[in-house]
């Protein structure tokens, strides 16, 4: 089957290095308890607050779904997608001002980003504690919600750094990628070591536990484990090993050293809870200690840990499931069963959620016993804030330069570029796959494919840069040897063997570039600003021929062309030997505007661990139906 240039990137960091999570415990530590969450009486009716232990705060009084109350705060996103700060009362009323981002409050502080500006810690009235601009002279992209006090930070050099509650670092920016904070520590891998990452040479990388002076505590080699937990919980962390082709688990403790070793027994480890620990034998969950003892019999479909010896089960029952809450003894707490339930630990301790049936939520206490006097409860929202909250400040100007756009091409590359200088851009920008018998950056892998798309990151937006060929880049090479069928007399039957000598790479150049950023992140509501600021751009390199509200095409002094269009989520230019100017149709871009939709908001907490730095993440994908449609050809 013919080969498909697929860039197989790895996921994440904790994929590249330790594949997939194996431990579940490292649920994120409570950042102050939860006083009120939204509620809704009716299917289309107005969001009210409602206390765990049952009283309503107030009723039917915002459209959208609220945030959860902590510190006597909460957060309700607007229409225009802005969030609003509001005290819990029975008149909530506004406080502070407008953020792009927010993280909702942690022991009386959060962050947030104010509309067009860097992220910064407030308090409870809205008062700017400190601005996080920057962190060793380079701009802040955006800095992870706080967990236990520390906050893990990026700068726009993709490099990650912690600071504490007040703002100081306290983990230099020296990390390629960090995990957030657990049980005193962090793990992280060294920026010294990305180009291994990248390679996936895990034997030559090490993984550095911190702690939060940033003294490393102990490393350990890559491919020591097959996967690792998210962090340490009470000075344990769930690791697996890889045993006669078969993954297994054990548990290390934070000077390396096994307090569980790895074992048939365990397939999977969830939540760990001082010596004991939620476990999957391959057949189910149950409940055992670091001494190997069985406390509850691996027959659950799946088994929390929550606290106070409070267990949650899930069995399955013919085609649904049903949650219940246990002891250590695997007596069941209460005689009902519920359709969804919530650890008590998730809000004040004393009482959880949970849904008895399809149509109705319900709040229980420890005994498991439905509080009385509760209005209909039909839908809740258990949001705290976001995970990551970016910066929504950016210099678009500083940023479009970044990108080293000429009307001969982008980032180093024109229009005389080889097919090999610019695989060579790819190779460097971590886009490039490869294998032991052809490396990365070599024309075996671009016979299929007349383009070359990569993502460049500039002040902390990523842009994808695609760069298209007349024909494929490379081509297979041949020697030919005439075989003789047969003979007679003077007559010979014969064909032509070709035998595969290798790949080389096409003489040919780029026939257009196209940029394309969407508005992610911090671009989010900006790119009727990231329009105007290519057109002018592109005004110094020549004419414009054709303009509306959303797109223009331009005549450049190279004589090549050019056209930038906007649409709901993307601005994108593509520029060289496109289209002539009489055939690039530009009016279904008349009327465009950027979607500013606040339903894509996640209402649950989103675990921002690894930065991901696959290509089909990072990649802003190019929309080739439009650069077709619009100028290609």
């Amino acid at each position: 089957m013919k080969k498909k240039l697929v860039v197989e990137y790895f996921s994440t960091m904790l994929i590249a290095l330790i594949a997939v999570v194996v431990c579940a415990s490292c649920s994120k530590p409570q950042e102050g308890k939860i006083e009120y969450i939204p509620f809704q009486e009716t299917k289309d009716g107005n969001w009210g607050m409602i206390s765990m232990d049952g009283k309503v705060l107030f009723k039917d009084e915002f459209k959208t779904k609220p945030t959860v109350v902590r510190d006597g705060r909460f957060f309700v996103r607007t229409k225009e997608g802005i969030w609003e700060m509001y005290d819990a009362k029975e008149k909530p009323e506004k406080i502070g001002s407008d953020y792009a981002h927010t993280s909702g409050f942690s022991n009386g502080k959060a962050l947030v980003a104010e509309k067009g500006k860097p992220v910064s810690i407030i308090d409870t009235q809205g008062k700017t504690i400190k601005l996080l601009d920057k962190i060793e002279g380079k701009e802040v992209d955006g800095v992870r919600s706080f967990v236990a006090g520390y906050a893990v930070c990026m700068k726009t050099d993709s490099l990650w750094c912690v600071m504490n509650d007040n703002g100081k670092c306290v983990v230099k920016p020296e990390y390629y990628s960090l995990n957030d904070y657990g049980d005193g520590k962090f793990i992280g891998v060294n920026v010294k070591y990305k180009k291994d990452v990248i390679k996936g040479k895990k034997d030559k990388v090490k993984i550095s536990v911190l702690d939060t002076s940033g003294k490393e505590v102990f490393n350990f080699s890559a491919n020591k484990y097959e996967n690792t937990g998210f962090a340490f919980v009470e000075g344990k962390l769930a690791v697996s090993v890889k045993k006669d082709g078969k993954e297994i688990c054990g548990i290390i403790d934070d000077a390396g050293n096994y307090v569980v070793k790895p074992t048939t027994k365990l397939k999977s480890i969830g939540t760990i809870h001082g010596d004991e620990f939620t476990y999957n034998n391959g057949e189910g969950w149950g409940l055992m200690n670091v001494k190997g003892e069985t406390l509850v019999r691996a027959k659950y479909e799946y088994l929390y840990y929550d606290e106070d010896n409070i267990l949650i089960a899930m069995k399955k029952d013919g085609d649904t499931y049903e949650y219940k809450y246990i002891d250590k003894e695997d007596n069941q707490i209460g005689s009902d069963t519920y359709v969804t339930a919530t650890p008590f630990s998730s809000f004040d301790g004393q009482h959880a959620l949970v849904k008895p049936n399809d149509k109705i939520y319900s709040i229980i206490d420890k005994n498991c016993k439905q509080l009385d006097g509760l209005p209909d409860i039909i839908d809740v929202g258990n949001y705290i804030g976001e995970n990551y909250i970016e910066s929504d400040y950016i210099d678009i100007k500083k940023m479009v330069d970044g990108f080293g756009i000429t009307q001969n091409g982008i980032a180093g590359l024109t229009f005389s570029s080889s097919p090999k200088e610019v695989v060579k851009a790819e190779v460097a920008a971590g886009y490039a796959i490869g294998d032991e018998n052809h490396p990365s950056g070599t024309p075996y892998w671009y016979d299929v494919t007349n383009k070359v798309t990569f993502s460049k990151n500039v002040n902390g937006v990523n842009g994808s840069i695609e760069v298209s060929f007349p024909n494929n880049l490379s081509r297979q090479t041949y020697r030919t040897r005439r075989i003789i069928d047969y003979t007679f007399e003077d007559w010979y039957w014969y064909h032509d063997e070709k035998t595969p000598t290798g790949y080389v790479w096409n003489k040919i150049t780029p026939k257009f570039f196209t940029l394309t950023i969407d508005n992610d992140g911090r671009m989010h509501g900006k790119l009727r600003d990231l329009l105007k600021t290519l057109i002018v751009k592109f005004k110094t390199f020549g004419t414009i021929a054709k303009q509306n509200d959303g797109a223009a095409v331009f005549i450049l002094k190279n004589k090549l062309r050019a056209v930038i269009w906007m649409e709901k989520d993307h601005v994108s230019v593509s520029w060289g030997n496109i289209r002539p100017v009489k055939d690039i149709d530009i009016s279904k871009y008349e009327d465009v505007s950027e979607e500013d939709d606040p339903s894509y908001v996640l209402y649950g907490y989103l675990n921002g661990l690894f930065p991901d730095t696959s290509a089909e993440a990072d990649t802003v994908a190019v929309d080739t139906t439009a650069v077709d449609s619009a100028a290609a050809y």
